[in-house]
């Protein structure tokens, strides 16, 4: 097995496979325990980014398309 903490796979045409594997910090002294901390924290910032981009563009195609009614009132 490796010890890569995340693993990507990608194959043109399709979607990409993200494989999270949570590292064993117990093995490292504290100032690298700390700074892999910090990094798994900023690669899940960058996912949460992902995320809300994709589900930006999700509402954005699910609003309705055409023109906009006007309501006029007639006296």
């Amino acid at each position: 097995m490796s010890d890569t903490i995340f693993k990507v796979e990608y194959h043109p045409g399709e979607e990409v496979v993200l494989r999270f594997k949570p590292p064993d910090f117990h093995k490292f002294p504290g100032p690298t325990k700390q700074h892999l901390l910090t990094a798994k924290k900023e690669m899940l910032l960058a996912l949460r980014g992902m995320l809300d981009k994709a589900i930006e563009k999700t509402e954005e195609r699910a609003k309705p398309k055409g023109k906009a009614k006007t309501k006029i009132e007639v006296q």
